[in-house]
């Protein structure tokens, strides 16, 4: 076994053991090598999360044979342009980046089979996308069939903790308000835990699993 196939089974072992069995985790595996995608693969892991729709349109194709039972997540921006190409992903399991109605509707219209979650901007920071929690969501998640919704933690002020809680408990208390069969995505790396308290039922995780992006 190699060092890094070590380093990985590791890894998820330690974070699979923090988390009760009502949450899935996501290995986020954007700018990793596809041989680490592998390497977790072998070690049980079976959700994997791309940023950008390029690279996970390569991933998915050349990982198609040993990984086929694999479950792309697309968890970054998603382009209008790039929707094409987005429905030709392989085992494309759910959007967790739904950040308008314009952009839901081209995603119905081309891609069937695949779970969206709504994207909410929950800090209300102007660099971040996503619905608004004074948007008409109830009829959004009314009239189409939303699986879920996800939020990342607020980037500003002196607390990274107090950032956390208060994202994670607004998009669970929007739950609440909307449907309590929506499923919650919500924590990653550094707040995956805090996320565990406010009900999340998937977190995306990549450097704890991977290492520093800086090492690769």
């Amino acid at each position: 076994m190699s060092s890094r196939l070590e380093s990985i089974q590791e890894n998820l072992k330690k974070i699979k053991q923090t988390l009760p069995d009502s949450v899935k985790l996501i290995a986020v595996s954007k700018t990793y090598p596809s041989s680490d995608i592998l390497f977790a693969y072998q070690c049980g892991q079976r959700d994997f999360g791309e940023n950008k729709i390029q690279e996970l349109f390569e991933k998915s194709h050349e990982l198609r044979e040993s990984c086929p039972e694999i479950r792309w997540h697309q968890i970054g921006p998603v382009q209008s342009n790039k929707i094409n190409l987005l429905s030709k992903v392989p085992n494309l399991y759910a959007i967790h980046s739904i950040d308008s109605e314009k952009l839901l509707l081209k995603l119905i219209e081309k891609i069937q089979g695949v779970k969206f979650f709504l994207q909410i901007n929950t800090s209300d920071e102007s660099q971040k996308h996503g619905f608004h929690l004074n948007d008409d969501l109830k009829k959004i998640v009314t009239e189409h069939a939303i699986f879920g919704l996800m939020t990342m933690a607020g980037i500003r002020g002196e607390s990274k903790e107090q950032m956390a809680r208060e994202s994670f408990r607004k998009l669970l208390s929007l739950r609440n308000e909307l449907s309590p069969e929506l499923q919650l995505s919500m924590g990653m790396s550094g707040d995956y835990k805090i996320a565990l308290e406010y009900e999340t039922h998937y977190v995306r995780i990549g450097s704890s699993i991977f290492g520093s992006r800086n090492e690769i």
